[in-house]
C-alpha cells in the first residue's frame, strides 16, 4: 500500500546559524521531492531566521524563544503547532537533546524523522522518531542531513533528486546596497578586505573552542605588516563585544568592527572579503555559503564534520591524541584547553 506523501512538513532548525545552513542542501532536495507540500521551518535565533527566510525552498520561517519564554508559553506554542496537522516533522543533525525530540513527537502528526546518536541516544529518546538514521560518526553534518532526508524520501516511495550538495543563502538587492554604501561610507571600498571572527556563541560553553584574542592581535600585526594596503573587518555580534573590544584596543585604524542587527546585511558586507578567518563557527559556515575562501580554527570540535562546506578553505588545527573532545549530545563542552 503506498504511503500518502505530506501536504504539510514542518522543520525544527533550533540549535544555531550554522547547523541552519549546513541544513540547506537537504532542504533543497526536500523541496525537489515533495514540491507540492508546504514547508514550514521553527527556529528560535533571530539570527537564524534572518538566512532563511529569503530561502525559496521554504513557504514559511516562524522564530519562537523556546530558551527565554515561560515553561506552559513554549507548551501551548507546541500544542498550537500540533493542532495544525503537519503530516511529517523533521529534526535536522544535530538536534541530541530530549526536549528537541519531545517537540518533534508532539507535532508530527503521523511521521518524525530524525537521527539515532552514538552517545546518550536512549536517554534523549531517539525512539520518538519513527523515521530515523544511524549518526554515522565521521560523516560532514551537510552528508548527515542529506542521509536523513534519503530516508524520508525512501520512506514514502519518492525518487531522490540529484541535487548537487551546495549550501544556500539568498540575499536581496537591498541586503547588497547597504553593503555597498557600509564599505564606500568607510572608504573600504575597492581596499583588498580580511574579515575575521575572534569568538563564538557561548551556548554549551562553545567560547571554549575558540582561539586566544591575543592570537588575533598577533595575527592582525603581522598580516598588517605584509599587507599593508589591507583593511581588516571583525564581525561582532552580542556574545562577541568584551573581546572584540579587547582587540580594538589593540590594533590601528586600518580595522573596523562590523555590528548589524540583520544577520543578512552582515554576510552582505562579509562576502566582499577576499579571505575570512574564523573559530568555528556559525559565520565561518556563511562565508563559504557566500564563497568566501576561509581560513578555520579549530579547537575541540570535530573538524572532519564540521568543516567548510565544498568552497576553497584551509584548516588550522593541533593534532593533539585528544581531539575531538566535543561529541554531539545534550553535554557541554568540558574541554580545559
Amino acid at each position: 500500500m503506498t504511503t500518502p506523501l505530506p501536504a504539510k512538513i514542518i522543520v525544527f532548525c533550533l540549535p544555531g546559524i550554522g547547523d541552519a545552513i549546513l541544513f540547506t542542501p537537504a532542504l533543497t532536495v526536500l523541496r525537489r521531492a515533495f514540491p507540492a507540500a508546504r514547508i514550514v521551518v521553527i527556529t528560535m535565533f533571530q539570527g537564524t531566521a534572518d538566512i532563511l527566510e529569503t530561502n525559496p525552498d521554504l513557504d514559511e520561517v516562524r522564530r519562537f524563544d523556546f530558551f527565554n519564554a515561560a515553561k506552559w508559553d513554549g507548551l501551548r506554542y507546541v500544542w498550537g503547532l500540533r493542532r495544525e496537522g503537519f503530516d511529517l516533522s523533521i529534526m535536522p543533525f544535530p538536534s541530541n537533546r530530549r526536549e528537541y525530540n519531545v517537540v518533534n513527537w508532539l507535532v508530527g502528526r503521523r511521521w518524525r524523522a530524525g537521527h539515532r546518536y552514538q552517545r546518550h541516544n536512549r536517554r534523549n529518546f531517539y525512539f520518538l522518531h519513527n523515521i530515523r538514521v544511524n549518526e554515522a560518526g565521521t560523516l560532514h553534518n551537510v552528508e548527515e542531513n542529506l542521509r536523513l532526508v534519503r530516508a524520508v524520501c525512501d520512506r514514502f516511495g519518492v525518487a531522490v533528486p540529484d541535487e548537487p550538495p551546495r549550501l544556500k543563502l539568498v540575499l536581496t538587492a537591498e541586503d547588497e546596497r547597504y553593503a555597498t554604501e557600509f564599505l564606500q561610507s568607510r572608504q573600504l571600498a575597492g581596499a583588498p578586505l580580511i574579515g575575521l571572527h575572534t569568538y563564538s556563541s557561548t551556548f554549551k560553553n562553545m567560547h571554549r573552542k575558540c582561539w586566544p584574542k591575543e592570537n588575533f592581535v598577533e595575527l592582525i600585526r603581522r598580516l598588517g605588516e605584509q599587507y599593508p594596503n589591507a583593511r581588516f573587518l571583525i564581525f561582532s555580534g552580542p556574545t562577541d563585544r568584551v573581546v572584540n573590544q579587547f582587540i580594538m584596543q589593540q590594533v590601528d585604524g586600518r580595522v573596523r568592527l562590523v555590528e548589524e542587527n540583520n544577520l543578512r546585511r552582515a554576510v552582505a558586507i562579509l562576502r566582499r572579503s577576499h579571505v575570512f578567518i574564523s573559530n568555528d563557527s556559525g559565520l565561518m559556515h556563511l562565508a563559504a555559503a557566500v564563497d568566501v575562501p576561509v581560513v578555520a580554527l579549530f579547537g575541540p570540535t570535530d573538524w572532519r564534520r564540521l568543516h567548510p562546506w565544498v568552497q576553497p578553505h584551509v584548516e588550522v588545527r593541533r593534532d593533539l591524541p585528544c581531539m575531538p573532545c566535543f561529541y554531539y549530545s545534550s553535554r557541554p563542552l568540558r574541554c580545559p584547553a
